[in-house]
C-alpha cells in the first residue's frame, strides 16, 4: 500500500501544479479577511467538516485501501473523474472542488473501492457549493420578493417605518440619512440553506434517524434556517435605522456568523434528542 500511496500523492501533486496552478495564486486572497467577507466563510466551513468526517472514517477507508486491488471498472471511473476535473468549465466557485475531484479520480484508479467514502463526502461538498447557485438562478427574483414582503411585515411589527419598491428597501434613519438597500436574490438565504442541508446529511451519515422521523426534523430545520435568514435581514435593517448605513452594511456582513451557528446548535440539540442521544451516551 505504501507504494500506491506514494504514486497517488505524486500524481496529485503533479496535477495540482500543472492543471490547477491558478488556484494556488488565488488562494491567499480568498482566505484573506477581504476575500472571506466578499465570498463568505460557510463553504470553507463545509469543506473542513467534510474533511473532519473523512478523518473520522479513516479506519474504514484505510482497511479498504489495504485490501483493494486494481479493478478495470474503478480505473475507468477514475479516468472519467480525472477528465471531468480537467475539462469542465472553470470558475472560482468550483476551482477547489475540481482539484479535489482530480485527486479523487487518481485515488479511484489507485485504490479502487476505497474511493466510495471520499466520493460521498466530495459529493456533499459539491452540493453545498452548487445548491445556492442553482436556486438563485431558478427562484432568485421571486424568492427575493417573498423575502422583502416578510421583512416588511416583520419590521412593521417592530414599529420601523420601512418602505419597499420591488426588491428595494427604503427608509429614513434616526440620524436623518435616507437609506436604500436592495434585497438581492442572494439574500434569500440559499447559501445557509445549502450549508444546513450538507450538515444535516453529515449528521445522518454518523447518527442516523429513522427515515420517517428524519423528514420531520429536516423540514423543521429547513424552516428554521429560512427564518434565521429573515431575522438576519431584519436585524441588519434595524441597525441601519438606528445607527446609519455603515451599521447596516457591517451587520449584514457579520451577523450570519453569529445567528446561523446559534440556530444550528439548537437544531443539533433537537436532532440528537430525537436520535436518542441521551440513551447512547448512557450506554457508552
Amino acid at each position: 500500500m505504501k507504494t500506491r500511496l506514494i504514486i497517488w500523492f505524486t500524481a496529485c501533486l503533479a496535477i495540482s501544479i500543472i492543471s490547477f496552478g491558478e488556484l494556488w495564486t488565488k488562494l491567499p486572497h480568498w482566505l484573506s479577511p477581504e476575500g472571506l467577507q466578499r465570498h463568505g466563510v460557510f463553504h470553507w466551513a463545509v469543506l473542513c467538516l467534510c474533511l473532519l468526517w473523512l478523518w473520522l472514517k479513516r479506519r474504514d477507508i484505510l482497511s479498504k485501501m489495504r485490501t483493494g486491488r486494481f479493478s478495470l471498472p474503478f480505473i475507468l471511473s477514475g479516468v472519467a473523474l480525472l477528465a471531468l476535473s480537467i475539462f469542465l468549465p472553470r470558475s472560482d466557485d468550483f476551482l477547489v472542488f475540481l482539484m479535489l475531484l482530480s485527486w479523487l479520480g487518481i485515488f479511484t484508479i489507485v485504490f479502487s473501492g476505497a474511493c466510495i467514502m471520499p466520493a460521498i463526502f466530495l459529493a456533499i461538498y459539491g452540493f453545498g457549493l452548487g445548491f445556492p447557485i442553482v436556486m438563485t438562478e431558478w427562484l432568485g427574483e421571486s424568492s427575493a420578493r417573498l423575502t422583502v414582503n416578510v421583512v416588511i411585515a416583520a419590521t412593521r411589527m417592530l414599529g420601523l417605518p420601512i418602505m419597499s419598491e420591488g426588491i428595494l428597501l427604503r427608509f429614513k434613519s434616526v440620524t436623518g440619512d435616507i437609506i436604500a438597500t436592495t434585497v438581492s436574490p442572494e439574500c434569500a438565504g440559499y447559501a445557509t440553506i445549502g450549508v444546513f442541508i450538507t450538515l444535516f446529511t453529515l449528521m445522518m451519515l454518523d447518527i442516523r434517524l429513522p427515515l420517517k422521523r428524519a423528514w420531520y426534523i429536516f423540514l423543521f430545520g429547513l424552516a428554521g434556517t429560512w427564518l434565521q435568514n429573515i431575522v438576519r435581514i431584519v436585524v441588519s435593517v434595524a441597525a441601519g435605522y438606528h445607527w446609519g448605513a455603515e451599521a447596516l452594511a457591517s451587520m449584514h456582513f457579520n451577523i450570519s456568523y453569529v445567528i446561523f451557528p446559534l440556530w444550528y446548535t439548537l437544531f443539533a440539540y433537537v436532532y440528537l434528542r430525537q436520535a436518542g442521544w441521551k440513551s447512547i451516551s448512557t450506554k457508552k
